[in-house]
This record gives structure tokens, C-alpha cells and sequence, in this order.
């Protein structure tokens, strides 16, 4: 049985796009002057009655889609692995049941078995070519 397929001439503007989570640690320091008996004391004032109350992390826009903050942490680690790796989470494919392809209407999916192996050609998006020439 064929599907029949619906609009893969004028796809959704998402239809191939992928989804990623990218991770970025921020390194933050604060100096507090403490009225104290002694260095011990200062430092345990600090401790006990200092700290982060709130980080806000900002959300963004790219190519007029939203940027959104998933996850935050702000823990006192001295040894954050700076290098994180950029991890893809979801593609947007056209949606697909038993009878038709619909390119029209886009499905984020995180199931990596529904990723396509081949990007999908979408008419809508522009070609950005790079003019300069790498001299080597």
C-alpha cells in the first residue's frame, strides 16, 4: 500500500530542522566584607547566612524561533567540566500515520528512530552561501 503524500512541495518551515541542548557553565564570584572576631567567624557567617538566592537565566530568540532556558543549576563546584557537549534531542519531521505523509503539518519527535536519515529539502528556507574563500 502506497501512502499518499500531502504537500512535500510547500513544507511546514520546520519540516527538517532539529531540536538541540546545549549546555554552558558560568563561572560566578562574589567578595563579601564581614564584621568579625576572626577569620573563622567571617568565613562561617558566609556560610550560614550568605549565598545565591536567585539566578534568572534569559530566553532568546534565533531566526525569529524562541531560545528557551531548559535546566538550571548553580551549585558550588570547583571542577565543572567547562567543554559540555551539544546534545540533539528532537526533530521535526512531517507527521506520518498508516495512510498519508503530511508535510504540512510538522511533528517534533524525540524518537530517534523517526529521524530521517537524509535532511529534508525545504523550499521554503534560503540558501546562505558563504562568498569568501578559505586560502590555503
Amino acid at each position: 500500500m502506497t501512502k499518499e503524500i500531502i504537500d512535500k512541495d510547500n513544507p511546514h518551515k520546520d519540516i527538517g530542522k532539529k531540536k538541540y541542548r546545549v549546555r554552558k557553565a558560568y563561572t560566578a564570584w562574589v567578595e563579601y566584607d564581614v564584621i568579625a572576631d576572626s577569620k573563622d567567624e567571617a568565613e562561617s557567617a558566609v556560610m550560614e547566612h550568605c549565598g545565591i538566592e536567585k539566578i534568572e537565566w534569559a530566553d532568546g530568540y534565533h531566526n525569529g524561533e524562541p531560545v528557551e532556558v531548559y535546566a538550571s543549576d548553580h551549585n558550588l563546584d570547583h571542577d565543572v567540566d567547562i567543554d559540555q557537549p551539544v546534545e540533539k534531542i528532537e526533530e521535526c519531521v512531517p507527521y506520518e500515520d498508516n495512510s498519508t505523509v503530511d508535510y504540512s503539518d510538522p511533528n517534533w519527535t524525540s524518537n530517534e528512530f523517526e529521524w530521517s536519515d537524509e535532511d529534508y529539502v525545504n523550499p521554503n528556507k534560503e540558501d546562505k552561501k558563504d562568498d569568501m574563500e578559505v586560502p590555503f
